[in-house]
């Protein structure tokens, strides 16, 4: 005779390990590539959301590392899910991972850099790994760059471009304040910068948001010009030059747009299709 409570039991434990299974496949991971040491160092994450301004601030820097008068970057992790589209990015004919992380181990700064839009299914799971990521590298510092839509209905050209720190710590504001980079009093931050944010803040972590202006019909790369005048302040061995971006601030901007803008088809032809049901008004 079948003992139907046993059996019940069995199916209960055996779907709870199938729904395991697939969290597990379908998870984001850091996969490292270089064993690197980044104790004390800083790690600047730059994953785009609603504007290019992050990624166009990896490319700046990695394009400045390229020059034979400063230091250069090691891939050093990329990251991954089943829940991202199945592209491969090329830069200068080289295969990459849509997200990646690079650092140098001469200044301990590691990029994050990435051509996918944040994804809000899965942007809780890459926070957390990324922050988890740092703390086993033995990252002092995590400063998230984010980009907010300015309030100028003009977009005049001679105003300087706005830039807010948040920090997860006293120890964050007090350094921002000594920086002199105004703080953000009131508002809401999104994304991945907020799960970030928020890992900090429980974990007593230093994570600090930088928010470029975005302006309405002018180029983002200039705002990205302002953030690494900040970052150069935040972090003094970054040392990139402003006047070398603007100078080619087309090229760019026109490369990290058609990146970002191939990534966000990827990601729209793997979605599944909407599912189609009762309409209530």
């Amino acid at each position: 005779m079948i003992n139907r409570n046993l059996y019940y039991s069995s199916f209960l434990e055996a779907r709870e390990r199938l729904i395991l299974v697939i969290e597990m496949d379908d998870a984001f991971e850091i996969r490292d590539v270089i064993d690197i040491d980044l104790e004390g160092g800083t790690l600047i994450e730059c994953f785009p959301s609603i504007s290019a301004l992050a990624l166009i601030t990896a490319n700046i820097i990695l394009e400045s590392a390229g020059r034979q008068d400063t230091w250069e970057f090691d891939q050093v992790a990329v990251g991954d899910s089943n829940k991202l589209p199945s592209i491969c990015v090329v830069y200068y004919s080289k295969p990459k991972f849509p997200i990646r992380i690079y650092a140098s181990k001469e200044t301990k700064i590691a990029i994050l850099a990435s051509e996918i839009p944040q994804y809000a299914p899965i942007t809780r799971e890459i926070g957390k790994k990324i922050f988890q990521w740092s703390k086993d590298k033995g990252i002092k510092r995590i400063v998230s760059v984010e980009g907010y839509k300015s309030d100028y209905t003009e977009s005049p050209r001679e105003i300087p471009y706005r830039v807010y720190g948040i920090g997860s710590t006293d120890s964050c504001r007090t350094y921002l304040a000594e920086k002199k980079i105004p703080p953000l009093d009131h508002g809401v931050i999104k994304g991945l910068s907020a799960v970030l944010l928020n890992e900090g803040w429980y974990n007593r972590s230093e994570v600090i948001v930088i928010l470029g202006e975005i302006r309405q019909h002018y180029p983002e790369v200039r705002t990205a010009a302002r953030v690494i005048e900040v970052l150069n302040q935040l972090i003094p061995s970054l040392g990139i030059g402003i006047e070398p971006i603007l100078a080619q601030a087309e090229k760019i901007e026109q490369m990290a747009l058609s990146m970002r803008n191939e990534a966000n088809e990827a990601l729209e032809s793997e979605s599944p299709p909407p599912v189609r049901g009762t309409t209530y008004i």
